[in-house]
C-alpha cells in the first residue's frame, strides 16, 4: 500500500512532541524513537537476548537536523508508523516517559528493561555506579596478594530495576562483588530478577540475587543478619562490606511539583520515603513546633536515609574491627566506603552526613555528579 504524504510524515509528530518538551529535546526523542521502531519490529526473531544499542544516554547528544527527521520516514513500514505514531500520542497525551516507550535503558555495560511503575535508572545513578566500580578496583588493587583478595558482599537497598547491581557485576573484574539487591515491591524484583537472566553473560562471574524486603519493617535488620550468617559461611567468615542505596529523598512538597512523566508514572515509595515514626526521626523536621502525634509527613526527605544509616550500624558497618581483610594495611581498608547513598542535593548534604556521623560512621565524603550537583554521601569507618 503506497504511503499517504499527510499520514507518514514525521514532522507532524516533530511537532507535537515539541509542544511538550521543546524543539530541540524532541528532535532528540523523535530519533530514539525511530532508531528503536526500526530495530525492534526489524529484526526481533533474529537479534541475541542481549542486544547493547546506543546508549540511550538523554543528555549531551546533537538534535538532528529537520531535514534528517524528515528522511527517516522512508525508512518505515506501516507497522513502524502504527507503533511510532502510538509512541508520540503516549508520550505527548499521557506523559509517558520516553524509557517506559522502548522498554530498556543502557546502564553502564548493562541493558536495563525498564516498565512501570518501577523507578527509570537515571544518568546520575549511573554515574556514580562507574566511579564506585573504580573505587572497588582500586581497593582491590591495593591488597597484598591474591590469597587476601575474595568477593565484597555488597548489600543494594532499594534495588528497583536491579542496575545498581547489576551494573557494578558488569564493570567490575570477574568475581570481586557478591551482591544482593533488596525492595519492597514486588513488581521491582520481578524486574530485577528479568534483568538479571538477560545480563547474566556481563557479569563477569560476580553474583548478584535479588530478594523483596522492607527495609522499614521491624525484622529487617534481622533479615538481613540471617543473610550476612549465610554470607559468612559462604565466604569464610565475612559478612556484609558496604551497603549502597538510591533512596526514596524526595519530600512530600516536592514530589507534588514534579513533572507528570515522573508522578504519574513511576512507584511513589521508590521517589517519597515512608513517613516519620519517632520523635528521634521527628528531629528530622528542623522545626521547634511540638507535634501531637508520633506519624508525620517526612518534610526533608531524610526518614529512609536515617534507616540506612540504623542498619549499617546494626549490620557491623560502622566498624572495621573483624571486618574484611583484618590482616591487610587498615590504609586500605579505611578508604572503601561502608554506606553509599545517593541524595537529592546540597540541601540534604549537611543533615545526611551528621545522620551518618551520628550512627557510627567516622567520616564522610560528597560527590558531585557532572553537572555540578551534590548527588553522593559517603561514609568511611575509622581506621584502626
Amino acid at each position: 500500500m503506497p504511503r499517504s504524504p499527510s499520514n507518514n510524515t514525521l514532522l507532524p509528530l516533530l511537532q507535537r512532541l515539541a509542544q511538550k518538551v521543546g524543539k530541540e529535546q524532541a528532535q532528540n526523542e523523535l530519533r530514539w524513537l525511530t532508531e528503536h521502531v526500526r530495530e525492534e519490529l526489524t529484526d526481533r526473531a533474529t537479534r541475541s537476548p542481549i542486544v547493547h544499542r546506543k546508549a540511550r544516554i538523554w543528555r549531551d547528544q546533537p538534535a538532528p537536523s529537520t531535514e534528517e527527521i524528515e528522511r527517516d520516514h522512508q525508512r518505515l513500514t506501516s507497522v513502524q508508523w502504527a507503533w511510532l505514531r502510538q509512541a508520540v500520542k503516549d508520550r505527548t497525551e499521557h506523559n509517558k516517559p520516553l524509557q517506559y516507550i522502548v522498554g530498556d535503558q543502557i546502564f553502564g555495560k548493562a541493558n536495563i528493561v525498564v516498565r512501570p511503575p518501577v523507578l527509570i535508572p537515571r544518568w546520575e545513578t549511573e554515574e556514580w555506579m562507574i566511579r564506585l566500580a573504580e573505587l572497588i578496583c582500586v581497593h582491590s588493587a591495593g591488597l597484598k596478594d591474591a590469597a587476601q583478595r575474595r568477593p565484597l558482599n555488597i548489600l543494594d537497598a532499594c534495588t528497583g530495576s536491579g542496575c545498581v547491581s547489576l551494573g557494578l557485576a558488569s564493570e567490575l573484574p570477574p568475581d570481586t562483588i557478591n551482591a544482593l539487591g533488596v525492595d519492597i515491591s514486588a513488581d521491582a524484583v520481578s524486574l530485577a530478577l528479568e534483568n538479571l537472566a538477560l545480563n547474566q553473560a556481563l557479569l563477569n562471574g560476580n553474583n548478584v540475587r535479588f530478594k523483596q524486603l522492607d527495609l522499614m519493617a521491624p525484622d529487617a535488620a534481622a533479615a538481613l543478619v540471617s543473610e550476612a550468617s549465610e554470607l559468612k559461611r559462604r565466604s569464610g567468615g565475612h559478612g556484609w562490606d558496604m551497603l549502597v542505596a538510591n533512596p526514596p529523598y524526595v519530600t512530600p512538597a516536592e514530589y507534588d511539583g514534579l513533572e507528570p512523566d515522573v508522578r504519574d508514572w513511576e512507584d511513589r515509595r521508590a521517589l517519597v520515603p515512608p513517613a516519620l515514626q519517632d520523635r528521634q526521626e521527628l528531629s528530622l523536621q528542623n522545626t521547634k513546633e511540638s507535634h501531637g502525634s508520633l506519624v508525620q509527613d517526612d518534610p526533608r526527605g531524610l526518614s529512609f536515609v536515617l534507616q540506612l544509616a540504623r542498619l549499617s550500624r546494626e549490620l557491623g558497618l560502622t566498624s572495621l574491627s573483624g571486618t574484611p581483610h583484618a590482616d591487610v594495611d587498615a590504609s586500605v581498608d579505611s578508604r572503601l566506603p561502608r554506606l553509599v547513598v545517593e541524595i537529592g542535593g546540597t540541601h540534604q548534604v549537611e543533615a545526611v552526613c551528621q545522620i551518618m556521623q551520628d550512627h557510627g560512621l567516622h567520616s564522610t565524603e560528597v560527590w558531585k555528579d557532572m553537572a555540578g550537583n551534590d548527588r553522593v554521601v559517603l561514609g568511611y569507618a575509622k581506621p584502626k
